[in-house]
Protein backbone atom coordinates (compact mmCIF):
# COMPACT_ATOMS: atom_id res chain seq x y z
CA UNK A 1 0.00 0.00 0.00
CA UNK A 2 2.96 2.37 0.96
CA UNK A 3 4.85 1.37 -2.14
CA UNK A 4 1.39 2.14 -4.28
CA UNK A 5 1.01 5.72 -2.50
CA UNK A 6 4.93 6.69 -3.08
CA UNK A 7 4.39 5.95 -6.86
CA UNK A 8 1.50 8.04 -7.29
CA UNK A 9 3.04 11.10 -5.29
CA UNK A 10 3.24 14.32 -6.92
CA UNK A 11 6.33 15.60 -7.51
CA UNK A 12 7.67 19.02 -5.71
CA UNK A 13 10.73 21.19 -6.98
CA UNK A 14 12.53 23.68 -5.33
CA UNK A 15 11.57 26.53 -6.89
CA UNK A 16 7.78 25.44 -5.56
CA UNK A 17 9.17 25.20 -1.79
CA UNK A 18 11.36 28.66 -2.25
CA UNK A 19 8.15 29.79 -3.48
CA UNK A 20 5.66 28.12 -0.83
CA UNK A 21 7.82 29.22 2.16
CA UNK A 22 6.65 32.73 1.56
CA UNK A 23 2.52 31.66 3.02
CA UNK A 24 4.58 30.39 5.98
CA UNK A 25 2.26 31.21 9.12
CA UNK A 26 5.81 33.38 10.33
CA UNK A 27 5.83 34.97 6.78
CA UNK A 28 2.41 35.82 6.85
CA UNK A 29 2.81 37.45 9.79
CA UNK A 30 5.67 39.97 8.96
CA UNK A 31 3.44 40.66 5.78
CA UNK A 32 1.19 41.89 8.14
CA UNK A 33 3.74 43.52 10.60
CA UNK A 34 4.44 45.61 7.21
CA UNK A 35 0.46 46.40 6.85
CA UNK A 36 0.28 47.59 10.27
CA UNK A 37 2.99 49.85 9.81
CA UNK A 38 1.87 51.40 6.83
CA UNK A 39 -1.34 52.32 8.59
CA UNK A 40 0.52 53.57 11.65
CA UNK A 41 1.95 55.73 9.05
CA UNK A 42 -1.65 56.66 7.33
CA UNK A 43 -2.62 57.35 10.88
CA UNK A 44 -0.06 59.66 11.71
CA UNK A 45 -0.03 61.37 8.76
CA UNK A 46 -3.87 62.23 9.45
CA UNK A 47 -2.91 65.41 11.53
CA UNK A 48 -1.33 67.26 9.02
CA UNK A 49 -4.71 67.77 7.30
CA UNK A 50 -7.39 69.51 9.21
CA UNK A 51 -10.02 67.84 10.98
CA UNK A 52 -13.60 68.95 9.85
CA UNK A 53 -16.79 68.02 11.94
CA UNK A 54 -21.07 68.68 10.36
CA UNK A 55 -23.39 68.57 12.89
CA UNK A 56 -27.01 69.08 11.60
CA UNK A 57 -30.47 68.38 13.92
CA UNK A 58 -34.20 69.19 13.24
CA UNK A 59 -36.34 68.77 15.99
CA UNK A 60 -40.39 69.96 17.14
CA UNK A 61 -41.30 70.85 20.40
CA UNK A 62 -44.77 69.77 21.75
CA UNK A 63 -46.02 71.68 25.01
CA UNK A 64 -48.79 71.47 27.04
CA UNK A 65 -50.48 74.14 28.98
CA UNK A 66 -48.44 74.75 31.84
CA UNK A 67 -48.87 76.81 35.46
CA UNK A 68 -45.60 78.42 36.43
CA UNK A 69 -45.24 80.92 39.67
CA UNK A 70 -43.16 83.79 39.12
CA UNK A 71 -42.09 86.68 41.50
CA UNK A 72 -43.09 89.95 41.16
CA UNK A 73 -42.92 93.59 42.58
CA UNK A 74 -45.78 94.83 44.14
CA UNK A 75 -46.67 98.40 45.11
CA UNK A 76 -48.41 99.00 48.51
CA UNK A 77 -51.00 101.74 49.18
CA UNK A 78 -48.09 103.07 51.87
CA UNK A 79 -45.67 103.42 48.79
CA UNK A 80 -43.53 100.54 50.02
CA UNK A 81 -42.38 97.67 47.16
CA UNK A 82 -42.75 94.31 48.00
CA UNK A 83 -42.22 90.97 45.82
CA UNK A 84 -44.56 88.39 46.07
CA UNK A 85 -45.47 85.16 44.07
CA UNK A 86 -48.06 85.12 40.78
CA UNK A 87 -49.36 82.45 39.15
CA UNK A 88 -48.89 82.47 35.33
CA UNK A 89 -50.88 80.10 32.98
CA UNK A 90 -48.92 79.54 30.01
CA UNK A 91 -50.79 78.01 27.01
CA UNK A 92 -49.81 74.85 25.24
CA UNK A 93 -47.57 75.40 21.95
CA UNK A 94 -45.19 73.57 19.38
CA UNK A 95 -41.56 74.91 18.44
CA UNK A 96 -39.69 73.73 15.62
CA UNK A 97 -35.47 73.42 16.23
CA UNK A 98 -33.71 73.91 13.32
CA UNK A 99 -29.57 73.72 13.80
CA UNK A 100 -26.33 73.50 11.39
CA UNK A 101 -23.37 73.28 12.57
CA UNK A 102 -19.42 73.62 10.25
CA UNK A 103 -16.46 73.52 12.47
CA UNK A 104 -12.89 73.36 11.28
CA UNK A 105 -9.57 72.94 12.78
CA UNK A 106 -6.10 72.71 11.93
CA UNK A 107 -3.14 72.00 14.24
CA UNK A 108 -0.14 74.58 13.05
CA UNK A 109 2.71 73.55 15.48
CA UNK A 110 2.83 71.05 18.40
CA UNK A 111 6.51 71.44 19.01
CA UNK A 112 7.82 69.29 16.35
CA UNK A 113 5.79 66.37 17.15
CA UNK A 114 3.53 65.72 14.45
CA UNK A 115 6.66 65.49 11.76
CA UNK A 116 8.75 63.50 14.04
CA UNK A 117 6.08 61.08 13.98
CA UNK A 118 5.33 61.04 10.38
CA UNK A 119 8.97 60.49 9.92
CA UNK A 120 9.24 57.97 12.73
CA UNK A 121 6.32 55.46 11.84
CA UNK A 122 8.07 55.99 8.22
CA UNK A 123 11.49 54.02 9.74
CA UNK A 124 9.26 51.93 11.45
CA UNK A 125 7.46 50.82 7.58
CA UNK A 126 10.71 50.52 6.45
CA UNK A 127 12.04 48.26 9.02
CA UNK A 128 8.99 46.01 8.72
CA UNK A 129 9.40 45.77 5.57
CA UNK A 130 13.47 44.69 5.85
CA UNK A 131 11.94 42.13 8.60
CA UNK A 132 9.40 40.77 6.20
CA UNK A 133 12.47 40.28 3.84
CA UNK A 134 14.32 38.42 6.93
CA UNK A 135 11.48 36.34 7.81
CA UNK A 136 11.00 35.47 4.14
CA UNK A 137 14.74 34.00 3.87
CA UNK A 138 14.55 31.99 7.09
CA UNK A 139 11.20 30.65 5.99
CA UNK A 140 13.01 29.68 2.81
CA UNK A 141 16.24 28.44 4.44
CA UNK A 142 14.04 26.16 6.83
CA UNK A 143 11.60 24.91 4.01
CA UNK A 144 14.90 23.88 2.07
CA UNK A 145 16.49 22.23 4.58
CA UNK A 146 13.23 20.41 4.82
CA UNK A 147 12.92 19.36 1.29
CA UNK A 148 16.42 18.22 1.22
CA UNK A 149 15.69 15.97 4.28
CA UNK A 150 12.98 14.47 2.26
CA UNK A 151 15.10 14.39 -0.72
CA UNK A 152 17.99 12.23 1.09
CA UNK A 153 14.98 10.28 2.66
CA UNK A 154 13.98 9.20 -1.12
CA UNK A 155 17.61 8.76 -2.18
CA UNK A 156 18.07 6.36 0.88
CA UNK A 157 15.59 4.48 -0.07
CA UNK A 158 16.34 3.38 -2.86
CA UNK A 159 20.12 2.73 -2.02
CA UNK A 160 18.25 -0.03 0.49
CA UNK A 161 15.99 -1.49 -1.94
CA UNK A 162 19.24 -1.85 -4.10
CA UNK A 163 20.73 -3.49 -0.74
CA UNK A 164 17.87 -5.82 -0.81
CA UNK A 165 18.34 -6.79 -3.93
CA UNK A 166 21.88 -7.36 -3.95
CA UNK A 167 20.97 -9.33 -0.49
CA UNK A 168 18.70 -11.40 -2.42
CA UNK A 169 21.07 -12.37 -5.15
CA UNK A 170 23.88 -13.32 -2.12
CA UNK A 171 20.97 -15.89 -0.89
CA UNK A 172 20.12 -17.05 -4.35
CA UNK A 173 24.52 -17.55 -4.71
CA UNK A 174 24.42 -18.91 -1.11
CA UNK A 175 22.01 -21.25 -1.88
CA UNK A 176 23.99 -22.37 -5.21
CA UNK A 177 27.13 -22.73 -3.43
CA UNK A 178 25.31 -24.68 -0.53
CA UNK A 179 23.59 -27.59 -3.20
CA UNK A 180 27.16 -27.33 -4.92
CA UNK A 181 28.71 -28.34 -1.67
CA UNK A 182 31.25 -25.22 -1.93
CA UNK A 183 29.54 -23.50 1.13
CA UNK A 184 28.09 -24.16 4.49
CA UNK A 185 24.22 -24.48 5.79
CA UNK A 186 25.26 -21.54 7.65
CA UNK A 187 26.31 -18.88 5.10
CA UNK A 188 22.64 -19.41 3.84
CA UNK A 189 20.96 -18.58 6.69
CA UNK A 190 23.41 -15.54 7.48
CA UNK A 191 22.15 -14.95 3.75
CA UNK A 192 18.66 -15.30 4.52
CA UNK A 193 18.86 -12.95 8.10
CA UNK A 194 20.72 -10.35 6.10
CA UNK A 195 17.71 -10.17 3.75
CA UNK A 196 15.46 -10.09 6.68
CA UNK A 197 17.39 -7.11 8.50
CA UNK A 198 17.88 -4.84 4.82
CA UNK A 199 13.73 -5.35 4.38
CA UNK A 200 12.81 -4.54 7.89
CA UNK A 201 15.41 -1.33 7.19
CA UNK A 202 13.32 -0.46 3.56
CA UNK A 203 10.17 -0.25 5.81
CA UNK A 204 11.65 1.80 8.12
CA UNK A 205 13.52 4.48 5.45
CA UNK A 206 9.46 4.46 3.53
CA UNK A 207 8.11 5.42 7.77
CA UNK A 208 10.83 8.09 7.31
CA UNK A 209 9.83 9.13 4.03
CA UNK A 210 6.29 10.06 5.02
CA UNK A 211 7.53 11.35 8.32
CA UNK A 212 9.91 13.91 6.02
CA UNK A 213 6.71 14.53 3.44
CA UNK A 214 4.44 15.40 6.69
CA UNK A 215 7.26 17.91 8.02
CA UNK A 216 8.18 19.91 5.03
CA UNK A 217 3.95 19.92 3.98
CA UNK A 218 3.19 21.53 7.70
CA UNK A 219 6.26 23.93 7.15
CA UNK A 220 4.60 25.01 3.88
CA UNK A 221 1.23 25.57 6.01
CA UNK A 222 -0.41 22.70 3.29
CA UNK A 223 -2.82 20.07 4.35
CA UNK A 224 -0.71 16.39 4.81
CA UNK A 225 -0.73 14.43 0.78
CA UNK A 226 1.68 12.05 -1.11
CA UNK A 227 4.52 14.22 -2.63
CA UNK A 228 7.64 13.26 -4.06
CA UNK A 229 11.08 15.89 -3.93
CA UNK A 230 12.52 16.52 -7.34
CA UNK A 231 16.36 16.67 -7.55
CA UNK A 232 17.74 20.03 -8.32
CA UNK A 233 19.45 20.15 -11.68
CA UNK A 234 23.21 19.41 -11.25
CA UNK A 235 22.54 17.21 -7.61
CA UNK A 236 23.73 13.88 -8.53
CA UNK A 237 26.63 15.58 -9.67
CA UNK A 238 29.84 15.50 -6.87
CA UNK A 239 30.15 18.70 -4.72
CA UNK A 240 33.05 20.67 -6.56
CA UNK A 241 35.66 21.64 -4.38
CA UNK A 242 34.94 25.65 -4.37
CA UNK A 243 36.70 28.20 -2.39
CA UNK A 244 34.79 29.80 0.45
CA UNK A 245 35.97 33.20 0.49
CA UNK A 246 34.62 34.36 4.06
CA UNK A 247 35.57 38.33 3.85
CA UNK A 248 33.79 38.25 0.23
CA UNK A 249 30.56 37.40 2.17
CA UNK A 250 30.75 39.56 4.64
CA UNK A 251 31.30 42.36 1.97
CA UNK A 252 28.33 41.06 0.36
CA UNK A 253 26.00 40.67 3.45
CA UNK A 254 26.84 44.50 3.94
CA UNK A 255 25.09 45.44 0.55
CA UNK A 256 22.51 43.02 0.29
CA UNK A 257 21.64 42.11 3.79
CA UNK A 258 18.25 43.51 4.69
CA UNK A 259 18.71 43.00 8.47
CA UNK A 260 21.17 45.79 8.21
CA UNK A 261 18.73 48.72 6.85
CA UNK A 262 16.48 46.88 9.55
CA UNK A 263 18.82 47.96 12.09
CA UNK A 264 19.19 51.53 10.43
CA UNK A 265 15.51 52.17 10.09
CA UNK A 266 15.42 51.23 13.75
CA UNK A 267 18.26 53.62 14.95
CA UNK A 268 16.37 56.59 13.19
CA UNK A 269 13.07 55.44 15.12
CA UNK A 270 14.21 55.76 18.56
CA UNK A 271 16.42 58.74 18.03
CA UNK A 272 12.76 60.45 16.24
CA UNK A 273 11.38 58.35 19.69
CA UNK A 274 13.74 61.34 21.69
CA UNK A 275 12.58 63.98 19.17
CA UNK A 276 8.76 63.22 19.92
CA UNK A 277 8.82 62.96 23.93
CA UNK A 278 10.84 66.71 23.60
CA UNK A 279 7.49 68.21 22.05
CA UNK A 280 5.97 68.63 25.06
CA UNK A 281 8.42 71.24 25.88
CA UNK A 282 6.84 73.36 23.64
CA UNK A 283 3.60 74.97 23.23
CA UNK A 284 0.43 73.32 21.14
CA UNK A 285 -1.17 76.14 18.27
CA UNK A 286 -4.28 75.28 16.63
CA UNK A 287 -6.49 77.17 14.25
CA UNK A 288 -10.42 76.74 13.88
CA UNK A 289 -13.61 78.48 12.36
CA UNK A 290 -16.74 77.36 13.53
CA UNK A 291 -20.24 78.31 11.58
CA UNK A 292 -23.46 77.74 13.19
CA UNK A 293 -27.24 78.35 11.87
CA UNK A 294 -30.34 77.73 14.36
CA UNK A 295 -33.83 78.95 13.41
CA UNK A 296 -37.27 77.80 15.08
CA UNK A 297 -38.67 77.37 11.85
CA UNK A 298 -37.87 75.96 8.20
CA UNK A 299 -38.17 79.43 6.86
CA UNK A 300 -35.75 81.90 8.71
CA UNK A 301 -33.67 78.39 8.45
CA UNK A 302 -33.26 78.75 4.78
CA UNK A 303 -33.03 82.20 4.58
CA UNK A 304 -29.16 83.28 4.15
CA UNK A 305 -29.56 86.79 5.43
CA UNK A 306 -30.51 85.15 9.22
CA UNK A 307 -29.53 83.06 12.10
CA UNK A 308 -26.17 82.35 11.44
CA UNK A 309 -22.99 83.45 13.21
CA UNK A 310 -19.24 82.48 12.02
CA UNK A 311 -16.36 82.16 14.41
CA UNK A 312 -12.84 82.48 13.74
CA UNK A 313 -10.27 81.96 16.50
CA UNK A 314 -6.53 80.32 17.11
CA UNK A 315 -5.83 78.01 20.29
CA UNK A 316 -2.62 78.34 22.53
CA UNK A 317 -1.46 75.57 24.97
CA UNK A 318 1.23 75.50 26.73
CA UNK A 319 2.30 72.69 29.78
CA UNK A 320 4.53 75.13 31.27
CA UNK A 321 5.25 72.11 34.55
CA UNK A 322 4.18 68.57 34.41
CA UNK A 323 5.76 67.73 37.35
CA UNK A 324 8.66 66.75 35.56
CA UNK A 325 7.18 63.78 33.57
CA UNK A 326 8.00 65.07 30.35
CA UNK A 327 11.63 64.93 31.38
CA UNK A 328 10.99 61.12 32.36
CA UNK A 329 9.72 59.92 29.17
CA UNK A 330 12.92 62.00 27.44
CA UNK A 331 15.07 60.21 29.72
CA UNK A 332 12.99 56.67 28.83
CA UNK A 333 13.56 57.63 24.94
CA UNK A 334 16.98 57.86 25.59
CA UNK A 335 17.95 54.81 27.76
CA UNK A 336 15.87 52.77 24.68
CA UNK A 337 17.59 54.58 21.94
CA UNK A 338 21.02 53.52 24.14
CA UNK A 339 20.03 50.08 24.85
CA UNK A 340 18.84 50.00 20.86
CA UNK A 341 22.63 51.28 19.75
CA UNK A 342 23.97 48.16 21.59
CA UNK A 343 21.94 45.62 20.07
CA UNK A 344 22.64 47.07 17.18
CA UNK A 345 26.41 46.84 17.19
CA UNK A 346 26.09 43.33 18.80
CA UNK A 347 23.78 42.59 15.90
CA UNK A 348 26.59 43.05 13.60
CA UNK A 349 29.08 41.61 15.37
CA UNK A 350 26.73 37.98 15.85
CA UNK A 351 26.40 38.68 11.65
CA UNK A 352 29.83 38.63 11.31
CA UNK A 353 30.50 35.72 13.34
CA UNK A 354 27.71 33.52 11.41
CA UNK A 355 28.86 34.26 8.21
CA UNK A 356 32.39 33.28 9.36
CA UNK A 357 31.18 30.24 10.59
CA UNK A 358 28.72 29.39 7.72
CA UNK A 359 31.39 30.12 5.50
CA UNK A 360 33.95 27.52 7.48
CA UNK A 361 31.06 25.20 7.86
CA UNK A 362 30.13 25.17 4.06
CA UNK A 363 34.15 24.41 2.94
CA UNK A 364 34.10 21.34 6.06
CA UNK A 365 31.22 20.50 4.08
CA UNK A 366 32.85 20.34 0.46
CA UNK A 367 35.92 18.29 1.59
CA UNK A 368 33.94 15.91 3.49
CA UNK A 369 31.73 15.09 0.86
CA UNK A 370 35.11 14.93 -1.04
CA UNK A 371 35.87 12.49 1.14
CA UNK A 372 32.95 10.52 0.88
CA UNK A 373 32.99 10.09 -2.94
CA UNK A 374 36.37 8.28 -2.28
CA UNK A 375 35.46 6.25 0.53
CA UNK A 376 32.33 5.26 -1.71
CA UNK A 377 34.42 3.70 -4.54
CA UNK A 378 36.77 2.01 -2.35
CA UNK A 379 34.00 0.04 -0.39
CA UNK A 380 32.38 -0.42 -3.71
CA UNK A 381 35.70 -1.89 -5.03
CA UNK A 382 36.07 -3.71 -1.70
CA UNK A 383 32.66 -5.49 -2.22
CA UNK A 384 33.10 -6.45 -5.98
CA UNK A 385 35.93 -8.06 -5.04
CA UNK A 386 34.60 -9.78 -1.99
CA UNK A 387 31.67 -11.09 -4.07
CA UNK A 388 33.87 -12.52 -6.81
CA UNK A 389 36.74 -14.50 -4.35
CA UNK A 390 33.12 -15.65 -2.38
CA UNK A 391 31.91 -17.11 -5.86
CA UNK A 392 35.32 -18.57 -6.69
CA UNK A 393 34.54 -20.08 -2.81
CA UNK A 394 37.54 -18.07 -1.39
CA UNK A 395 35.74 -16.85 1.69
CA UNK A 396 32.35 -16.65 3.67
CA UNK A 397 29.43 -14.85 3.40
CA UNK A 398 30.46 -13.38 6.40
CA UNK A 399 32.77 -11.32 4.57
CA UNK A 400 30.76 -10.31 2.29
CA UNK A 401 28.30 -9.14 4.18
CA UNK A 402 31.12 -6.76 6.12
CA UNK A 403 31.88 -5.33 2.34
CA UNK A 404 28.06 -4.89 1.86
CA UNK A 405 27.88 -3.07 4.71
CA UNK A 406 30.56 -0.94 4.73
CA UNK A 407 29.98 -0.46 0.71
CA UNK A 408 25.98 0.80 2.15
CA UNK A 409 27.10 3.00 4.75
CA UNK A 410 29.83 4.57 2.24
CA UNK A 411 26.82 5.42 0.02
CA UNK A 412 24.34 6.80 2.81
CA UNK A 413 27.35 8.65 4.07
CA UNK A 414 27.68 10.56 0.77
CA UNK A 415 24.63 11.26 0.40
CA UNK A 416 23.79 12.79 3.53
CA UNK A 417 27.20 15.01 2.97
CA UNK A 418 25.66 15.83 -0.28
CA UNK A 419 22.96 16.87 1.41
CA UNK A 420 24.53 18.90 4.23
CA UNK A 421 26.34 20.61 1.58
CA UNK A 422 22.88 21.93 -0.01
CA UNK A 423 22.01 22.46 3.11
CA UNK A 424 24.88 24.41 3.99
CA UNK A 425 25.32 26.57 0.84
CA UNK A 426 21.47 27.70 1.26
CA UNK A 427 22.37 28.79 5.02
CA UNK A 428 25.61 31.16 3.72
CA UNK A 429 23.33 32.39 0.63
CA UNK A 430 20.81 33.38 3.81
CA UNK A 431 23.17 35.55 5.77
CA UNK A 432 24.51 36.86 2.44
CA UNK A 433 21.31 38.00 1.50
CA UNK A 434 22.29 36.30 -2.26
CA UNK A 435 18.84 34.67 -2.31
CA UNK A 436 16.79 38.44 -1.52
CA UNK A 437 19.07 40.21 -3.82
CA UNK A 438 17.41 37.79 -6.28
CA UNK A 439 14.26 38.13 -5.38
CA UNK A 440 13.83 41.85 -5.27
CA UNK A 441 15.69 41.86 -9.24
CA UNK A 442 12.37 43.24 -11.52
Amino acid sequence: MLVALLLTASPLTLDEVRQASRQNLDAVRAELGVTRAGLDRADARSVIFPQVDLTASISETFAGAQRRFTTAPQLQPDGSLTFVQRPVDIPGFSQGNFQLGLQVSQLLYDGGRWWNQLARTGALEEAAKGQLLEQQASSELEAVRRFYELLRAQLALTVLEGTVKRSADLLERAKGLFEAGRAQKRDVLDAEVNLGNDRIAVIRQRQAIVAAQASLLQWLGQPPRELEAKAPAGFEEPSSNELIDARAMLERARRQRPLLQVLDAQGRGAKLAVELARADYFPRLAASANYNRTAPSAELFVDPTRQHALTLGANLSWDLFSGLATDTQVSRARAQLTELERQQAQALIELEGEIVRASGALAAQLEIATLAAKNRALADESFSAEEQRYAAGATTSLSVRDAQTRALLAQLTQLQTRVDVEIARAALERLAGDRLAVQEKP
